[in-house]
């Protein structure tokens, strides 16, 4: 009799964790990182693609996607910087990601590596230089937005 219950106890918990926690925590977890991702990919392509007759629109978009200290930052060097170079000389810019990985994941937290082609031309070029890059990216929750709080390209 005690073996029974014991083996009923046991076959329950087996149960309950196999088909109640774990499927819910699998896809809950699966979706939150996956939206984590998701909002990592979109901003840094972005942070990285503007056009010279639309740099400050551009910008101003993925400035929206950034919080913290990182996007002071961004704000002043793309309005000291960036924007006044993209203007004189006619840069354009498009990134695209190529590859993408969660490398840490907490519920309001998560780092993701962004592997990205960028493709830039300017007035003086008559070929697009293109480059590879990799960037570690960490993302916060704010509310039900994923908004970056890092950006360094490796």
């Amino acid at each position: 009799m005690l073996c029974a219950s014991a083996a009923l106890v046991a076959v329950s918990g087996w149960a309950y964790l196999a088909f109640v926690v774990t499927p819910r925590d699998v896809v809950t977890g699966s979706t939150q990182q996956q939206s984590a991702v998701d909002a990592a990919t979109h901003a840094a392509v972005a942070i990285l693609s503007y056009g010279s007759d639309t740099v400050d629109s551009d910008l101003e978009h993925a400035n929206d996607l950034l919080t913290g200290a990182f996007a002071g930052y961004y704000g002043t060097f793309t309005r000291d910087v960036v924007i006044p170079a993209a203007k004189e000389k006619r840069i354009d810019t498009s990134a695209t990601v190529v590859g993408k990985a969660i490398t840490e994941f907490t519920e309001d937290r998560a780092d993701v590596m962004v592997f990205l082609n960028q493709s830039t031309t300017t007035a003086d070029s008559t070929e697009p230089i293109t480059t590879s890059t990799t960037v570690r990216m960490e993302v916060e929750r704010h509310g039900n937005a994923w908004l970056v709080s890092k950006f360094d390209p490796a």
